[in-house]
């Protein structure tokens, strides 16, 4: 009872298999299209997300405010702003590829576009609000960077000043010659440097000017600056005073070597006249004669006196400045040598007249 089947019957089957499979092919196909728009867009929701977060962190970082309280800490917070900057860089090239997935999402109109664009602009406002705040925050690290430079400067040249005037209001003025000179080349290199610090001072008010209002303005910092100003005004006073005092002293010094070579010069001729004897040859006669006169000329006298308020003004006395006891004691005897040798000379003037 075998009765073979239709051909056209078995080509409808297959047909009608293959056209089912053809289906279910291109449904998987959508489905996967579908999935694969799904996964993109809340791959994008996603990495907003983050930098949502991102954004949130810093900006509670940035609203301390803090600026530090020296040099150092600002320093130091400087590079944690560097570094943060860096990372700002690397954040806004992620978040301009994900912003051209939010618009490749909007391309594809798969999606309602609301949500996508609603996320987009929050985002690009709290991003540009963050560069703003990024922004503010390094020139006020900036203006407190140059603050607290300018005020260690100020430190360093009030530190310095202080060191020349103790060294300008030292009262060593030498002790000889030598030591006065030697003082007085070391001052006068010590004067050197107070000049060449004159512009430092000078420019201290146009620095201040420079400074962010907040800084400039402050009652402090102004005092400092008018401080450094008549330190300095002291210094190079007292620089002058103790130049002329120098001068004074090496001078006074000077005095003292010339009234000991007289000194030395008075015994000396004490000391010949004491022992010499009156020749009685009329040549020898007039060449004592004439050493005995150049002996009896005037003592000198050295006008050196620096002042009574002068510090050194205490070591010098009368005697330093007025011929000694020794001088009259050889102008006596010089008077006396040439009583005597007037009297051999009178006589043998007579004998040779005779």
């Amino acid at each position: 009872g075998y009765q073979p089947c239709d051909p056209q019957i078995i080509c409808n089957r297959v047909n009608h298999v293959q056209t089912c499979l053809e289906e279910l092919e291109e449904l998987a196909a959508k489905r996967r299209k579908e999935l694969e728009d799904s996964r993109q867009l809340w791959t994008f929701f996603q990495e907003m997300e983050e930098a949502e977060a991102w954004i949130r962190e810093k900006e509670k970082i940035l609203a301390a405010k803090s600026c530090g309280r020296d040099l150092s800490s600002v320093v130091t917070l400087t590079n944690k702003h560097k570094t943060m900057l860096g990372e700002l860089g690397n954040r806004r090239a992620l978040l301009h590829q994900t912003m051209k997935k939010g618009e490749k999402i909007l391309a594809k109109k798969s999606f309602s576009s609301v949500g996508i664009q609603e996320k987009m602009r929050e985002v690009c406002l709290r991003w540009k609000k963050l560069e703003e705040v990024t922004g503010l925050h390094q020139q006020r690290l900036e203006d407190a960077m140059n603050f607290f430079q300018f005020s260690a400067e100020t430190d360093d040249l009030v530190a310095w000043l202080q060191d020349m005037y103790r060294i300008v209001s030292s009262d060593d003025f030498g002790h000889d010659d030598y030591s006065s000179q030697a003082l007085l080349r070391k001052h006068r290199a010590v004067v050197d440097e107070v000049e060449k610090h004159r512009g430092a001072v000078m420019s201290l008010r146009k620095q201040l000017a420079l400074l962010a209002p907040d800084h400039r303005q402050g009652v402090d910092v102004q005092i400092r600056v008018v401080e450094v100003e008549q330190l300095y005004g002291e210094v190079a006073e007292v620089a002058v005073l103790r130049t002329q005092w120098l001068q004074d002293a090496l001078a006074v010094y000077r005095m003292f070597s010339e009234v000991h070579a007289c000194e030395v010069w008075v015994d000396e001729k004490e000391q010949w006249l004491e022992k010499m004897e009156v020749p009685e040859e009329l040549d020898e006669v007039e060449v004592v004669q004439h050493r005995v006169q150049v002996t009896g000329s005037p003592f000198p006298r050295v006008a050196a006196d620096p002042g009574g308020l002068h510090p050194i003004s205490g070591r010098v006395s009368p005697r330093s400045c007025s011929p000694t006891p020794s001088w009259n004691r050889v102008v006596e005897l010089v008077e006396s040598k040439k009583s005597q040798l007037s009297s051999v000379l009178k006589i043998q003037n007579f004998l040779l007249e005779c």
